[in-house]
């Protein structure tokens, strides 16, 4: 018995499964039941299952019948997509339809929409339902899962992270930017959704690790090597540097050297009650 992880969509989540198909490969299209209904999906991972483990088994490995199935299953969720923005529309329903699927089994019908407030989609479904015969769910997302549905740009020129790679959204706050040393601009720091960029909490863990070892802007320190102690102008957080200002409380001119944090010596000082209570960030969920 193996436990395989499948993705039902190209950065979904992996939901796992028991199988006892020996020769199971990655990649591999298979058929599964899920909460929808029996979907079409790929194995991702394939692992040892603990023991007892108690999870549903896959159905089967897809035939090139499934695989044709899911196309014209594609096809009608296509038609069906047309036809809900139509309907929406009529309606006047302050919505954005965005996609729609289909289980494979064809039993029921997922769309998907955007809007800014609360919709009364009933009668919306009671028309789609009439025409389909088939369970309909009309699911609304968010901005950051708008994004996922179009090939889009982000900053730095490749496809973004939610669409190609990132399977899990996870907090971002204005506080990570405030950590890295980034001008608090929105305009620069939020991604084609508006909301503040993923990528900010990918190096997170390392600013907040190096940021320990370092004195803050301002500190006095001392400088091994040098006679008179110095003032700190700036830090390199990623390469653990500090900049230092010296004869800051003298008539000579400023002298500034740049240091590895290793070569300083200071005593923290104790931060104000002000800068210990927590901060407003923007969360973006």
């Amino acid at each position: 018995m193996k436990k395989v992880g499948i993705r039902f969509k190209k950065t979904g989540k992996l939901s796992f499964y028991l199988t006892d198909i020996d020769d199971i490969s990655l990649s591999e299209n298979v058929v599964a039941d899920t909460e929808k209904g029996e979907e079409l999906g790929v194995v991702a991972k394939i692992v040892e299952p603990l023991e007892d483990e108690t999870l549903e088994s896959i159905k089967r490995v897809a035939t090139p019948q499934d695989i044709q199935t899911q196309k014209e299953m594609d096809e009608k969720a296509k038609e069906a997509l047309a036809f809900c923005k139509e309907e929406a529309k009529k309606l006047e329903l302050d919505m954005k339809v965005l996609t729609a699927e289909y289980t494979l089994d064809g039993t029921k019908l997922t769309i998907y929409f955007v809007s800014e407030d609360r919709v009364d989609f009933r009668e919306l479904v009671k028309i789609i339902a009439s025409k389909y015969r088939a369970r309909i769910e009309l699911r609304q997302i968010g901005p950051r899962d708008e994004v996922k549905e179009y090939p889009t740009l982000g900053m730095c020129g490749k496809e973004v992270c939610c669409r190609s790679y990132l399977q899990n959204f996870e907090p971002v706050t204005i506080k990570m930017a405030k950590e890295q040393g980034l001008q608090i601009n929105m305009s620069k720091l939020s991604g084609a959704c508006g909301k503040l960029m993923c990528c900010l909490r990918y190096e997170e863990d390392t600013y907040k690790e190096n940021l320990k070892k370092l004195p803050k802007i301002g500190e006095i320190v001392k400088v091994k090597g040098e006679k008179e102690k110095g003032k700190v102008a700036g830090v390199d957080i990623l390469k653990c540097q500090v900049k230092v200002r010296f004869n800051y409380d003298s008539e000579d001119e400023d002298r500034y050297e740049t240091y590895p944090v290793s070569e300083l010596k200071w005593t923290p000082k104790q931060p104000k009650k002000e800068e210990v209570e927590d901060e407003v960030d923007e969360i973006v969920e």
